[in-house]
């Protein structure tokens, strides 16, 4: 009778537990990281020396989290499928950006030989006129000279 008396004792025991957690919101399960006194209900559970992150939340309040969680996962997983789309549209620009840079390169480059050239050019151009200018001032200045030691001596 005694055993029987004591088995009633805990399946009682049990179900109030049950019942207790049932009403706080935490499943049997859950239980398993609180420690009960006696001194307190099952409403207020002293929890084992264990990290806040580690403590289940209600039922209600986990699948809530559970669900935002895998919204923000997936809502961060877009994110980041844009980003490397986005990383992918930029590298392409990069070469296109890149190759017009070398080509604009190569063209500069050009352009520099081809004004040297020109500006060499115009340099013999301007020395050329120069030295035809004085060879021409040279003729009518020995012409001259020429006409009037010519016209001074009579001979004219």
């Amino acid at each position: 009778m005694k055993k029987k008396h004591k088995k009633d004792k805990k399946e009682k025991k049990e179900k109030k537990k049950d019942k207790k957690s049932k009403e706080n919101g935490y499943s049997k399960d859950d239980l398993y990281l609180f420690e009960l006194s006696d001194a307190q209900s099952a409403s207020t559970p002293n929890i084992k020396n264990l990290p806040e992150e580690s403590v289940p939340l209600r039922p209600s309040h986990r699948s809530k989290s559970l669900d935002e969680l895998r919204d923000e996962a997936q809502e961060i997983t877009d994110i980041m499928m844009d980003n490397m789309v986005k990383i992918r549209d930029r590298e392409g620009k990069l070469d296109d950006l890149c190759e017009k840079a070398e080509s604009l390169n190569a063209s500069t480059e050009m352009f520099q030989r081809t004004s040297v050239r020109i500006r060499r050019k115009q340099w013999w151009k301007n020395k050329k006129m120069t030295i035809l200018l004085i060879v021409v001032g040279a003729c009518f200045l020995i012409l001259f000279t020429v006409i009037i030691t010519l016209s001074a001596s009579g001979n004219i």
